[in-house]
């Protein structure tokens, strides 16, 4: 299995369409169908290769963010949904439920709803400009561009659309029988080959183009096309490279808040994630009792600020490895025989000891 390299890139980000726009143009002999005296909602965007290929260009604007908050507001009232100290990603929660499978569908779903809506205009577009044209050979693509959503990383958009183009209306017919094929174009997501950054060009065929394979030959010719023009060597990617090798790629903003600070610096050196899990709930169990120790108003010892600090990214650093591994804060509840065993290997006081057993007593 080939392992996933960090990638980050630091200042502006350049716009994808405008420059999937000029490839069309420059590299795939493209005309604009603007002159069409129609709506837009019945022509697509060009008219390629001598008329052999016709293309509407889409771009990805919504994140999704608020569709999949929303979906977590629901899902926050099941039972089962399980609670991480800071952020951690929407799988971590979901693989901590009764329904995994499940919930992983709706998630899917969530997300691809703003890949569907531009495909139903497409399809439309696609088959006003084909009834017109008439011509037998056309090949009707769509161009799906991606401008610089984490969201929509190459594994998750290719499941949305392999299903898409699969669906069937009542009659039968294919939902989207008027899309041959479907390019996908993203540049937050990419992976380094031979030294080379390069981001993946994904296609989904559509019914037409399995019943007519040498479309799938015009696609993957503008794919190697599309290679050329952004200067890959080989023009093509080697074939032991699969949509799951893709990473996203980190932006690092100018400014950032201490925290956001930590958790890149972990990232880039997770340290925590050699460790079993055990090792970890040990860890965790040091990290929170110099935590607390620090804050107190009268503590046992007294804790640097230097030291507050140390832990204080230390805590955000074993939160992120917890959030990985989908462990859940409750799965590490506090337990004082433990914290002494934290405060013995960290080499405290006897009074830390001490004050952990009055504290307890206390309580009781």
């Amino acid at each position: 299995m080939r392992m996933a390299m960090r990638i980050e890139r630091t200042g502006p980000i350049e716009p994808l369409t405008p420059r999937v726009e000029k490839f069309i143009v420059s590299a795939l002999r493209g005309v604009s169908l603007d002159h069409i005296v129609t709506s837009q909602n019945t022509r697509p965007d060009y008219s390629c290769l001598g008329d052999l290929v016709a293309i509407e260009l889409k771009t990805l604007e919504d994140d999704g963010k608020e569709r999949i908050d929303n979906l977590v507001s629901e899902l926050l009232k099941r039972p089962d949904w399980p609670k991480f100290l800071g952020s951690a990603p929407i799988q971590s929660f979901i693989n901590n439920t009764s329904d995994p499978d499940g919930l992983g569908k709706k998630v899917l779903e969530r997300i691809g709803r703003g890949i569907l809506r531009p495909m139903q205009k497409a399809n439309r577009q696609l088959e006003a400009h084909a009834q017109r044209n008439r011509r037998k050979n056309l090949v009707k693509i769509l161009f799906l561009v991606n401008e610089d959503h984490e969201t929509y990383d190459p594994h998750t958009v290719s499941y949305v659309l392999w299903h898409a183009v699969r669906r069937e209306e009542p009659d039968g017919q294919p939902r989207f029988g008027h899309i041959d094929s479907i390019v996908y174009f993203t540049e937050r997501h990419g992976i380094v080959i031979n030294n080379l950054l390069t981001y993946p060009v994904i296609s989904i065929h559509g019914h037409s183009t399995y019943e007519h394979p040498w479309k799938a030959d015009v696609v993957d010719f503008i794919q190697n096309r599309w290679l050329q023009y952004c200067g890959h060597p080989d023009a093509s990617l080697p074939s032991e490279v699969a949509i799951s090798d893709f990473t996203t790629i980190s932006h690092i903003p100018e400014k950032l808040r201490n925290q956001d600070r930590w958790i890149i610096d972990y990232q880039r050196n997770p340290y925590f994630s050699e460790i079993t899990t055990k090792e970890l709930r040990d860890r965790f169990d040091e990290i929170t009792l110099v935590n607390t120790l620090g804050f107190l108003k009268n503590p046992p010892i007294i804790i640097s600020d230097h030291k507050k600090l140390e832990f204080l990214q230390y805590f955000t650093h074993i939160m992120h490895e917890m959030a990985q591994r989908a462990i859940p804060i409750d799965q590490f509840p506090y337990d004082p025989a433990r914290a002494v065993n934290a405060a013995k290997r960290l080499r405290l006081p006897l009074s830390v000891q001490a004050w952990i057993t009055s504290r307890e007593q206390n309580k009781n």
